[in-house]
This record gives C-alpha cells, structure tokens and sequence, in this order.
C-alpha cells in the first residue's frame, strides 16, 4: 500500500513540472535550455548574429560624434614622422640619381674608349 501512495505522487509531481512549464514558457517564451524549443540555427551563426546587432548599435551611437582632435603629442609625433618620411624619400632619389649619373658616366667612358681605339686602329 506504502508503494501505491509513492506513485500517484510522482504522477502528480510530473504534472506540476509540466505545468510549470508551461507557464513558464507563456511568461518568457520558449526556451533552448529547458527543452521547450529546438535550435533551428548553429550557435556560431546565433551568436554572430548578437554580436552584429551590438556592434550595429555601437556604430550607430557614435556615428554622428565629430571626430577627436589631435593633442600636442600627437600632432609633434605625425610632423617627425612626416619630416623622417620626406628626409628617407629625398636620400632614397639622391642614391638612384647618383646611381644614374655614374651608370651614365660608366656608358660615356665605355663609348670613348671604344671611339679611342677605332681611331688607333685607322691610324695603324
């Protein structure tokens, strides 16, 4: 007799979850976690999702925001590199000029040696 008293009462125990549950689900919705729906789509793309709607908003709070202006040390910092950035590109033209000019001079020296030595060999 104990035995028959124990099984109605988990009867009725699953029948209070059950309805517990579904008044859960009217409060809140259905839910993943408690059983009451399934995921139709992977979490990565759920959670890719959140994160595009966060950083939407975001963007979208300071889009209208005027942008920073510079402080002293920032502004000093991009005028040294600026300065190191000219200095670099006018020694960079100056070595290819050099280059140039003794390329040049090399191609003169070669044309006259080789008029020198027609000449000797007229003159032989």
């Amino acid at each position: 007799m104990a035995e028959d008293s124990d099984r109605p009462l988990r009867i009725m125990s699953f029948v209070f979850e059950v309805d517990q549950l579904v008044e859960a689900k009217k409060t809140r919705g259905e839910r993943v976690e408690d059983g009451t729906a399934q995921r139709d789509r992977p979490l990565y793309e759920i959670l890719k999702e959140n994160k595009d709607k966060k950083d939407a908003e975001f963007n979208e709070r300071f889009k209208h925001r005027p942008p920073k202006t510079l402080d002293e040390d920032e502004t000093a910092f991009l005028d040294n590199y600026e300065a190191t950035r000219r200095e670099y590109e006018q020694k960079v033209a100056d070595e290819e000029a050099q280059k140039l000019r003794s390329f040049q001079a090399a191609i003169e020296a070669q044309s006259n040696f080789v008029h020198e030595v027609k000449e000797k060999a007229l003159y032989l």
